[in-house]
């Protein structure tokens, strides 16, 4: 006789595989995946609840909140110009009356019902449009949602081509289904950067007494962001961009409240002796991630902790407390092993104008990295109590090269592994982009390396002018077309001025044909006080 499995046991079996797959370090959708076959797959109604028309300087978006997870179409129409927005088994419960059309292509929006099941709202529009749909889960604000983006015709977007053959706009029954063409947008791929301290926090002193951490972390902070935001398919989001303080516990929600891909927390170091130097980079310890897991699960009925980045949010309170743990484990094991890739490529790179204080990313109990779903980093930038390297960090030139070298791990990272969706993703899979550069590690090959890279080994070869397969540690090699590389964008012309004995910081400035005031602000000085041998910044004048 064939013993039956109740539904407890199944569970706790699944249960079991899950936690198996955490210590193979599966991802997070492979949770996913046993949490859909828990629960019954059962199409229910989106009946349209709510409409909301907002208009930006060159689109208007259309929010419609649902109650369950919409099936729609999207497609135009011509002769006159309308957008059509066909929503599968639902109900209009929406006041369509009161909307505020003004300023914006639409001229009127109204409803009927369509084969008894379906709800047809129609745009009617002063102009063509390029359309742009997608749905959002839910989160702790907002319950389902469709969006629809209504592009002015001379901007470029992710639209659906026109239905021309399409039949008459009307709310009868019997309009045949349109079919819908399907183009997916490539998102950008989003960095937050985190400027440690800040405000009435200034973190590490310098020996001089007057160079704070805080004003390193932001300066260098801000470069950063300049140059992520230069890159095509990358988009940059500043936890602080002025002198204020931000709750360590905020700075990663805002990062997840930006949909961040990784989470860049940028300060500078300090020792009880001068001789300290070098880059360290932090990701999270394993055994903090576990202590914090089981601190959101107990928490978790009171707390808005999430899960699910890019993809939409999911609440530990729709789980039970064995569930919610398991996939907290899961979750959290991919971050930190995200975290640790991130922090290699970024090392690598950055080692080739700083010194390392170590070359492998270390771990450990920080705040800011206890996300469970966003590859989270802690970058000390050198030490502020080292005399040599603290005028390095002051110098405007070498915090944009320090800068230049963070993106370009980041993006090393991100070819290597580019969230799916991304225009990132969409340029390896077809080997496009401008030549990027790499350096050669241990344990890699020429062949190797082409492989990786989605290059042949004679392109290769060609490219950096070889004539055999031979290479060595350190070398830096020229990927043909396999990538992004830093844009060399035009820096503000910024120079340096060491103090000589008998200068004021009036005559400073007036030979540098730059205000008093600036030159304050450049260096951070309170007043005109200034000493021989120390080194000003020369803004651009």
């Amino acid at each position: 006789m064939t013993a039956r499995i109740t539904s407890n046991e199944r569970i706790d079996r699944l249960l079991n595989s899950a936690r198996r797959a955490l210590r193979c370090k599966t991802v997070l959708s492979s949770l996913l995946v046993i949490v859909f076959v828990i629960l019954p797959v059962e199409v229910m109604a989106a009946d349209v609840e709510a409409v909301g028309i907002w208009r930006s300087p060159d689109y208007t978006r259309v929010v419609i909140d649902v109650s369950n997870r919409p099936e729609y179409s999207v497609f135009v129409l011509e002769d006159p110009h309308r957008v059509v927005i066909d929503i599968r088994n639902s109900r209009m419960n929406a006041n369509l009356r009161e909307l505020d059309l003004d300023g914006g292509p639409v001229t009127s929006v109204r409803s009927g019902s369509r084969n008894e099941s379906d709800t047809r709202i129609v745009l009617d529009l002063s102009a063509p449009v390029n359309p742009s749909s997608y749905s959002l889960p839910p989160n702790t604000e907002h319950g389902e949602r469709l969006v629809v983006d209504l592009y002015d015709a001379n901007t470029q977007a992710p639209a659906l081509a026109p239905a021309s053959a399409a039949p008459p706009v009307s709310e009868s029954a019997s309009i045949p289904q349109p079919v819908r063409v399907e183009e997916p947008a490539r998102r950008n791929i989003v960095v937050a950067i985190d400027a440690g301290h800040g405000g009435n926090d200034p973190g590490a002193i310098a020996h001089d007494g007057h160079l704070k951490e805080k004003d390193i972390a932001l300066a260098i902070s801000r470069a950063v962001a300049e140059r992520i935001k230069a890159m095509p398919g990358f988009e940059a989001v500043m936890i602080r961009d002025g002198d204020y303080y931000v709750q360590l516990q905020q700075r990663p929600q805002l990062a997840r409240q930006n949909r961040a891909d990784i989470f860049l927390s940028i300060h500078a170091d300090s020792y009880s002796t001068s001789r300290a130097e070098g880059v360290t980079i932090y990701a999270l310890s394993q055994r903090t991630a576990e202590d914090e897991n089981i601190r959101r699960v107990t928490e978790k009925e009171n707390s808005s902790d999430l899960l699910g980045g890019m993809s939409g949010d999911t609440s530990l309170r729709n789980f039970d407390d064995d569930l919610a743990l398991t996939l907290l484990d899961l979750s959290m094991s991919w971050s930190i092993e995200q975290s640790m890739a991130a922090g290699s490529y970024i090392l690598n790179a950055v080692g080739n104008v700083a010194k390392l204080r170590r070359n492998v990313p270390q771990q450990g109990n920080l705040w800011v990295l206890r996300s469970p779903d966003i590859p989270s980093l802690l970058i000390e930038t050198g030490y502020l109590s080292n005399p040599t390297e603290a005028r390095r960090l002051a110098s405007a030139d070498y915090q944009r090269k320090l800068a230049d070298s963070i993106v370009q791990g980041v993006m090393n990272y991100f070819y290597e592994r580019p969230p799916e969706g991304t225009f990132v993703a969409w340029q390896k899979a077809n080997n496009q982009g401008p030549d990027r550069q790499y350096v050669v590690g241990r344990g890699d090959s020429l062949s190797l390396i082409a492989q990786r890279h989605n290059v042949s080994l004679s392109q290769l070869r060609s490219a950096n002018s070889l004539r055999s397969d031979t290479i060595h540690i350190g070398q830096t090699l020229r990927i043909p077309g396999a990538g992004p590389s830093l844009i060399t964008v035009a820096p503000p012309q910024v120079s340096e001025h060491t103090i000589a004995r008998g200068e004021t910081l009036s005559g400073i400035a007036a030979r540098y044909s730059i205000s008093l005031s600036r030159l304050r602000e450049a260096n951070h000085l309170r007043n005109d006080t200034i000493r021989v041998g120390q080194v000003l910044v020369i803004p651009a004048s």
